[in-house]
C-alpha cells in the first residue's frame, strides 16, 4: 500500500532538497516537512485502514516524530510505544519484548531495527521516513520479511513513496552491477518474473 505519486504526501516528500554527508536527505528539514499533525493523522489512517489489529513497525524520521507517532496512535487506540537512541537499554528490552508478546501492537522508531532486529510475526512495516539509500529501505522493510508459522505475509505501508524509488523488496537486483557503479542515474535494476 502507498501513497499516490500525485498526492500531497508525496509533494511533501518530493520538496526536500537538503542532503548530509552521507548523501541521505537531511533529519532537521526531513522533520520540519513532516513532523506535522496532518501527516501523523495520515500515518495513522493507514493503519487503521489496512494494518487494523496487525502487529508493526513505524520507521519514523526523528525522536520528536516517533514518539509523536506512537502517542498519536495510542490516543486513537492502538497500543504503541516509541524507541530510540534516548531509550535506555534495559528498557528498550522490556518494551521489546512486551511487542514479542502482543502487549504492544506497534513499534515506531528511529534506526533502531533497521538491522538485526528479528521478530519473524511483524504483519506490518510502515515507512515515515523517506530516505536515498537502497540498504536503508531494504534492511527496513526486511523487518517484516521474516518467515513465521502463522503469518503468510507483511504488509509494507510505504507512506513516503519509497517503492517509487526502489522498487518491492522482492525485486532481483544487478548486484553486480551497482557495485561496480554501471548502474548509476536512471538505469532500473533488472525485476524478476517468477514467484
Amino acid at each position: 500500500v502507498s501513497i499516490r505519486a500525485n498526492s500531497r504526501e508525496q509533494r511533501l516528500v518530493d520538496s526536500l532538497k537538503k542532503r548530509g554527508a552521507d548523501g541521505d536527505y537531511q533529519v532537521k528539514e526531513m522533520n520540519a516537512v513532516l513532523n506535522r499533525e496532518t501527516g501523523i493523522r495520515q500515518l495513522y489512517e493507514s493503519v487503521r485502514r489496512y494494518a487494523a489489529g496487525k502487529k508493526g513497525i513505524v520507521y519514523a524520521v526523528s525522536i520528536a516524530h516517533a514518539r509523536q507517532i506512537a502517542a498519536y496512535y495510542s490516543l486513537h487506540g492502538v497500543e504503541s510505544v516509541a524507541i530510540d537512541s534516548r531509550t535506555p537499554a534495559l528498557e528498550r528490552k522490556e518494551l521489546v519484548e512486551d511487542f514479542r508478546r502482543g502487549k504492544i501492537s506497534v513499534l515506531v522508531n528511529v534506526d533502531i531495527f533497521s538491522e538485526g532486529f528479528d521478530c519473524p510475526d511483524v504483519e506490518f512495516v510502515q515507512l515515515a521516513r523517506p530516505t536515498l539509500s537502497l540498504a536503508k529501505y531494504l534492511q527496513q522493510v526486511g523487518r517484516g520479511l521474516r518467515k513465521s508459522d502463522n503469518k503468510e505475509s507483511c504488509m509494507l505501508i510505504d507512506n513516503v513513496g519509497l517503492h517509487r524509488i526502489f522498487g518491492l523488496p522482492v525485486r532481483d537486483r544487478d548486484w553486480e552491477a551497482m557495485f561496480e557503479g554501471r548502474m548509476a542515474g536512471n538505469a532500473q535494476p533488472r525485476t524478476r518474473m517468477e514467484n
